[in-house]
């Protein structure tokens, strides 16, 4: 069970995101009344647990099993192609972020926060639920939650997942239920422009790490090219 929450914790930290902060944090600035944020909040919480929970005890047991058949063993040619691929996409991926310059016009794209009764708002919860499934973290943890075979486990798991992978709109929604999101929104714009700097130095860090990743990689993928074998 500790390694089925370990593996829960580590993806939930890969699956971290802030874009349901962010339309908390519209919402909230907005005005909207605290019911109607509530309504949205926990129908987005409830929908994301009960569903992959539901979809892991039903399928995940199948699916792992399916998924087992597939997976090639450890010395299989896949593996090169893979890194390969990923490799040639985090280095273009990297040249792209340091050395392409992009225009600096950005689209508001922040969906608009929902007037009319409580139904819509409960309603907007399940289509952000919904989105889940655009996280690969979130299929991973049902198919953890599949392979113990018990609802409550399934539970458990995904609500690990839901709480650190949505930990920025929780701490939104608890801002807004104590009356300080004014608060958190001026302390988020002072810690920006304190910390520019530090924050300049960490992106370059993390480019360079990825690409320290992404070498090993093709070196590992051009060794079993030559010897038919794995260096790593």
């Amino acid at each position: 069970m500790m390694h089925k929450i370990l593996n829960t914790i580590g993806l939930s930290c890969l699956g971290i995101d802030p874009f349901t902060a962010i339309y908390l944090l519209s919402m909230g600035l907005r005005k909207e009344k605290k019911v109607k944020i509530l309504l949205f909040f926990l129908s987005y919480a409830g929908f994301s647990i009960l569903i992959g929970a539901f979809l892991a005890i039903v399928f995940g047991v199948v699916v792992t099993e399916f998924l087992q058949s597939l997976i090639p063993n450890d010395n299989s040619p896949f593996w090169a192609i893979l890194q390969f691929i990923v490799s040639a996409f985090i280095l273009l991926w990297v040249f792209k972020k340091l050395f392409v310059k992009t225009k600096n016009t950005e689209e508001s794209k922040e969906k608009e926060t929902v007037s009319g009764n409580n139904l819509k708002y409960i309603i907007t919860g399940f289509v952000f639920a919904v989105s889940c499934f655009t996280d690969p973290t979130y299929y991973a943890v049902i198919l953890i939650g599949g392979e113990s075979g018990n609802i409550l486990t399934a539970i458990l798991l995904l609500t690990i997942w839901f709480m650190i992978s949505q930990f920025m709109a929780i701490v939104v929604y608890i801002a807004i239920e104590l009356n300080a999101l004014s608060k958190l929104n001026d302390f988020i714009d002072r810690l920006k422009t304190k910390n520019e700097k530090n924050i300049k130095v960490t992106k370059y860090i993390i480019y360079s790490l990825l690409a320290c990743v992404a070498m090993f990689m093709l070196v590992d993928t051009g060794f079993y090219l030559f010897n038919g074998s794995y260096l790593f």
